[in-house]
């Protein structure tokens, strides 16, 4: 994929519709968070933060190509 495509489509993970009604959104929202779960680890018994979302997003908001923070 190229740089000039993911700036150019809409960001997947922002709704189209008020509130939480966009359900694509939402749902690529929990998998966008899950993956970022994961990939620290906060999955196993022993990492400090097991069962907490807090700061995923970010941490790791400019560690893949096409994100930015506003």
């Amino acid at each position: 994929m190229r740089m000039n495509d993911v700036t150019t489509r809409p960001d997947p993970m922002i709704p189209c519709k008020p509130g939480a009604e966009d359900l694509e959104a939402m749902n690529n929202r929990i998998t966008w968070m899950e993956m970022l779960y994961k990939l620290e680890g906060r999955d196993k018994p022993d990492h400090p933060q097991r069962g907490l979302y807090t700061g995923l997003h970010k941490r790791h908001f400019s560690t893949f190509p096409g994100t930015d923070e506003n």
